[in-house]
Formats: structure tokens, C-alpha cells, sequence
């Protein structure tokens, strides 16, 4: 629909009243451009959410120091404003990569999504998937993992009520979907233990809960990711870094192809 009314330039104006109506200008047509990122679809609310993927840096993998696969990185960041049971997912970008997911955890929605069954994801392929084979992966106390190198690894745990769909699962190494894999409590799975811990214990309350994936240029698997959890009570407040790495692995992070390092 075409608009009618007199236009006004203004490059015409002087003083104040021409700054702001040059920023005017310029705000209206980022906004029509869709130069805003935000986080639409999944089962939760479409209302926008910016993104804060492209804020955040990866950092190096020690074995030494970091044998769980994780790197506690200070308090959470609360971006996004949320109702109790909402989850808000970003969507895959035009390179298929997934997204951020952020969602505000209630004692219910845990409790569903540990209770429902699991839905089929082995017909999901998440970005830099199509090279996995088993391997041997060494662990913390001589143990040695055998299996698949990469999981389809959730961004929101099916068991914190996240959805079982491409837009919330990543090509991610088996540590970093569950650490060193006695316990299962590293990697992903530390951050979504306490999570789950503090609502069974605090039913009432709530947990901000966001997973935001990390690539470096246009690679396409995630170099890491970081995870923000703060409870309603505050008794829970920490970003934590998920590394997606292996010990004893090369992996190449624009394709997905990996070779041992002979480590």
C-alpha cells in the first residue's frame, strides 16, 4: 500500500529537528530491512528476541583444566524477557546452523519433558553432520569411551522441556554433550543437571535457561557453546562454556571431518 501524505527530506531540515529525523530514517529502515536478529518458532512464543550469538567469544581447550569439557565464565547474562513455560528458539541461519535457545524453565515443563517419550531425531542432520563414525575417545582416569564421535546434542535438554527438532539440536562431540561419560554430568549435561536439581527442589520457582551455539566465520559446526542459568531466587547465576572438542581429535569445524592426533 502505497503512502499518499508529503514526504519531507531530511537533508532540508537544520539544527536538532534534522538529526532526528535523519536517525529516524535510519532506524525505520533497519527495521524494515530485518537487520534485527531474533528467536521465533519451536512450541514457545514467536515474540522477538535478540540474538547474542555474534557477542560472544570461544576460547582454547585444556584436558588438564578442563577434563568435564566445561569452563565456568562468570554470572548469566538475562536478555530476554520470557513467561514461565515459554522457550523461544532462533531458528536455523541460511547456512543451516542452528541457533540460540533461551527458555524460562518451570518445575511442569521439566517434569513433561523428562515424562514424554522421545521423539525420532535420527533423521535430523544438524550442520557439519555426515562425517560420524565410532571411535575411542580417551577420559579423565584412564577410561576410554567407544562410540560415535558426534550426538545430536539439544541446546534445551529434552528433560528441561526442549524441543526434539533441527532447530534445537547441534552436531556436537559426545563430551560435550555429556563430559567424560561416567556420571553424564559435564559438558551440556552439568548445566542441565542443576537446572533440573533446584526446580525438584524448588517447584515453584523458575530457571532462565539459554544455550547459544558459537561459529567462527562460516564454519558449520559450533566451537562451543554458552549457557546461561539463573534461578528465580538467584541461588543459581552462571554462564558456563560447553567446549564441542574431543581429546585426541583434529576436528575440522567448516565440515565435520575429523583424524586422530596421534595424542
Amino acid at each position: 500500500m502505497s503512502d499518499r501524505r508529503k514526504e519531507t527530506n531530511p537533508a532540508k531540515l537544520r539544527g536538532p529537528a534534522g538529526l532526528v529525523a535523519s536517525i529516524v530514517v535510519v532506524l525505520l529502515a533497519v527495521c524494515l530491512s530485518g537487520a534485527l536478529p531474533s528467536i521465533t518458532g519451536g512450541s514457545g512464543s514467536g515474540a522477538p528476541a535478540a540474538s547474542a550469538s555474534g557477542e560472544l567469544a570461544y576460547s582454547s581447550w585444556s584436558f588438564d583444566e578442563y577434563p568435564e569439557y566445561y569452563r565456568k565464565a562468570g554470572s548469566a547474562v538475562v536478555d530476554v524477557e520470557l513467561e514461565p513455560g515459554e522457550a523461544r528458539y532462533e531458528g536455523l541461519d541460511s547456512l543451516g546452523r542452528t541457533g540460540r535457545a533461551v527458555a524460562l524453565v518451570t518445575f511442569d515443563m521439566m517434569r513433561e519433558g523428562s515424562d514424554r517419550e522421545r521423539e525420532d531425531i535420527h533423521g535430523i542432520h544438524p550442520s557439519g553432520w555426515g562425517h560420524n563414525r565410532e571411535v575411542d575417545i580417551k577420559m579423565p582416569g584412564e577410561k576410554t569411551y567407544h562410540g560415535a564421535l558426534f550426538n545430536r546434542s539439544h541446546l534445551l535438554a529434552k528433560s528441561l522441556g526442549g524441543d526434539d527438532a533441527a532447530y534445537n539440536l547441534i552436531t556436537g562431540t559426545r563430551p560435550q554433550n555429556v563430559g567424560d561419560n561416567r556420571g553424564q554430568d559435564g559438558g551440556m549435561a552439568y548445566t542441565e543437571g542443576i537446572a533440573r536439581d533446584w526446580l525438584w527442589d524448588n517447584p515453584d520457582g523458575t530457571v532462565f535457561y539459554s544455550a547459544t551455539p558459537v561459529y567462527e566465520g562460516d564454519e558449520l559446526l559450533a566451537r562451543s557453546v554458552f549457557v546461561d542459568v539463573r534461578s528465580s531466587d538467584g541461588e543459581l547465576d552462571l554462564r558456563v562454556e560447553v567446549f564441542n572438542t574431543a581429546y585426541g581429535f583434529d576436528i575440522d569445524y567448516a565440515t565435520g571431518e575429523f583424524e586422530t592426533t596421534g595424542e
